[in-house]
């Protein structure tokens, strides 16, 4: 009896340890034979084209790709400054597939000689060629600090304010979100709209900014349709509590 479990002991040992060196000799040959990529493909961008984000990241058709590793490809294509996150995979024949992920832009904002894309987290990024930017109003004559480093969140009191008028509009009335053009801030002063298929400013002024464009929605249709009582006008005025002022030419009278 004990020398039949002693067999079947020796056996089961012996299948086992055939069995591991099975198991080793098949890692060992797959870990030698790593996938040879030929081919990038990239989805879920807007700002840029695919071309031109694999181009930016050193992830072109002029790559040497054999040299490449998966962590390595998403490593490049989330070091550039328009990219939140990305998804990187395979699909087995050679091809790799990237899915990213991009920062969302608020407005283009000139700050001096050099644009720049700040995003919903109030961070400035450089304004890439090639960028689509016809969605985006820009924001104009703000007060800033100096930077010691991109990709840093600005603290801005006048950035906010731009802010609150792009999402009230954006929440309130999609034509008027569409069509705007820009928000000069005037270095702190009142700030004035411009929109797209309106000929004259729309002064904005500071504060209630939800409350203020209510109202100019309220209106929107006729500004935009240049309804009778908007055709002449020279601007619209919001600064005043309950009031819209609308500015009209003045005309002199000579006698004599």
């Amino acid at each position: 009896m004990k020398e039949k479990l002693g067999l079947m002991f020796g056996l089961v040992l012996f299948v086992i340890i055939i069995s591991g060196m099975i198991y080793l000799i098949a890692v060992s040959r797959g870990s030698g034979e790593a996938e040879v990529f030929t081919r990038i493909g990239l989805s879920g961008n807007s700002l840029l084209t695919a071309s031109d984000y694999l181009m930016s990241t050193n992830l072109s058709g002029k790559v040497d790709y054999s040299e490449l590793t998966l962590p390595v490809i998403k490593s490049r294509i989330e070091h550039h400054p328009y990219v939140k996150r990305a998804e990187v995979q395979t699909d087995g024949s050679g091809k790799v597939l990237i899915k990213i992920f991009e920062k969302k832009m608020k407005a283009l904002i000139l700050t001096g000689s050099v644009p720049e894309l700040v995003t919903e987290r109030f961070e400035l990024v450089k304004l890439e060629k090639n960028t689509d930017i016809t969605d985006l109003p820009v924001i104009s004559n703000v007060n800033l600090k100096k930077r010691e480093k991109p990709g840093i969140s600005v603290n801005s009191v006048e950035l906010k304010r731009a802010f609150k008028i792009i999402d009230a509009m954006y929440f309130t009335n999609e034509s008027m979100y569409k069509n705007l053009a820009e928000i000069n801030l005037r270095y702190g002063g009142d700030i004035v709209l411009t929109f797209s298929g309106i000929d004259y400013p729309v002064i904005f002024g500071k504060g209630n900014e939800v409350k203020k464009i209510i109202k100019l929605s309220a209106i929107w249709k006729k500004l935009i349709n240049k309804d009778k009582l908007f055709a002449n006008s020279k601007y619209v005025d919001l600064r005043f509590n309950s009031e819209i002022f609308i500015g009209k030419p003045v005309t002199a009278e000579l006698n004599g």
